[in-house]
């Protein structure tokens, strides 16, 4: 709220901020990290602080690189950049380990908007698949705004929307009202001499508003609906909203219905993004030596290990899963077996390690407490629940891996 009370004036490529001229696009964005760092400075009375930054899904290097740069000359200390889809799941998600499986993270924002598809896979997320579109909020604001001006023009005979003054006007009010009417049934619009001397005075309630973008929900509803035919074959589990679009009860209505099996998460979609941002710092502000043992590519990804098979394991005719293929390393599981006390350890469905639990029979109970290191060896205790007799069983890491 403090950056837009402060003057800002862009004209030609030059950018005035605080009375300070700068030139360029970067000197927009460095103003707007100072301004940040000066509202973290008085709240926090320090002027140093860890950054994680969100960026789109689909930023390009370049892009990456300038925001990086203009937030450290800003004075910030640069940790890591972000797609926004993985911060709102780092807001959600730090507190447990999340559950496996897929969300759909989708983004209604001012201007644009966006559905991602993640695969969480013990705790490590994967984007799947991603679109945009230039679809968001401002359309509610103009098909709000060109009621009111129809209704203007029919009160007072004139055309409001001719004049860019008095239609600026019209438009922060149709923001004014849309933001009212998240939470409210009813919104005034009132603007003082918005044409010639002439008021506008005028109420809104939600279900007009509602009919009054409907051509703007179906634009928001096609988008998703399209991801949804796409990956069909994946079940999606939970979806999250994000964005202040999202905020509208109109959206998230249309949003669930096209999910209807799956959890909708939708408390504070404007907030969450940066909330997962600053939980990502935290975790990255514990470890100040990560940065530097991580081998980053030159894309900008770190290589993480993973395993190069299913790991199965084998009680008499049972087969339970251990561990998935492509799980991020190193990884822990405890998991209770069947009764039977010869236990076989598969990958891909061929035996690597067999193993008989000391002093048990074919009806004992038995755990077992699994750990893949990241050289891929397998480290796996059993373990009798009637006896507490345990057996350690190693398996080197496979050849080539």
């Amino acid at each position: 709220k403090q950056w837009y009370q402060r003057r800002v004036a862009i004209t030609a490529g030059i950018v005035n901020f605080n009375n300070a001229t700068r030139k360029g696009v970067s000197a927009l964005v460095k103003c707007v990290f100072e301004n940040l760092k000066e509202t973290a400075d008085s709240a926090l009375g320090e002027d140093k602080h860890d950054t994680v930054i969100s960026i789109p899904l689909t930023s390009s290097p370049e892009f990456k690189k300038t925001v990086k740069n203009c937030a450290i000359s800003a004075g910030l200390n640069v940790l890591d950049l972000i797609p926004e889809s993985v911060a709102a799941l780092l807001s959600l998600d730090s507190a447990a380990k999340p559950a496996d499986g897929h969300t759909a993270v989708v983004r209604v924002g001012g201007s644009s908007m966006a559905v991602t598809v993640v695969k969480v896979v013990a705790g490590m997320y994967s984007v799947v698949d991603n679109t945009e579109e230039k679809i968001g909020g401002n359309l509610f604001d103009r098909s709000v705004g060109k009621f009111l001006c129809d209704d203007f023009n029919r009160k007072n005979r004139c055309k409001v929307e001719e004049n860019p003054r008095s239609y600026s006007k019209v438009l922060k009010a149709s923001k004014s009202a849309k933001h009212n009417l998240s939470t409210l049934n009813t919104a005034e619009c009132n603007i003082e001499s918005l044409f010639d001397g002439m008021d506008l005075i005028s109420n809104l309630s939600r279900p007009r508003f509602e009919t009054l973008i409907q051509n703007d929900l179906n634009k928001i509803k096609e988008t998703v609906q399209k991801m949804v035919t796409k990956h069909s074959s994946i079940s999606i589990t939970r979806v999250v909203l994000t964005g202040g679009t999202c905020k509208v009860p109109k959206v998230q209505s249309i949003i669930s219905q096209l999910f209807p099996e799956s959890s909708i998460v939708s408390q504070a979609p404007d907030e969450i993004i940066s909330l997962g941002a600053a939980t990502h710092a935290g975790m990255l502000s514990k470890f100040p030596n990560l940065s530097a043992k991580s081998e980053v590519e030159g894309n900008g990804t770190v290589g993480i290990p993973l395993t190069p098979s299913n790991i199965e394991v084998r009680v008499g005719d049972v087969v339970t899963q251990a561990v998935a293929k492509n799980t991020p390393l190193p990884y822990k599981t405890d998991i209770e077996l069947p009764e039977g006390n010869v236990i076989v350890i598969e990958a891909d469905g061929k035996c690597i390690a067999k193993a008989e639990v000391a002093g048990s029979d074919d009806k004992s109970k038995v755990s077992l407490h699994f750990e893949i290191l990241e050289d891929c060896s397998i480290e796996a205790i059993i373990k009798d629940s009637f006896t507490n007799e345990r057996t350690a069983v190693h398996i080197p890491p496979p050849k080539g891996a």
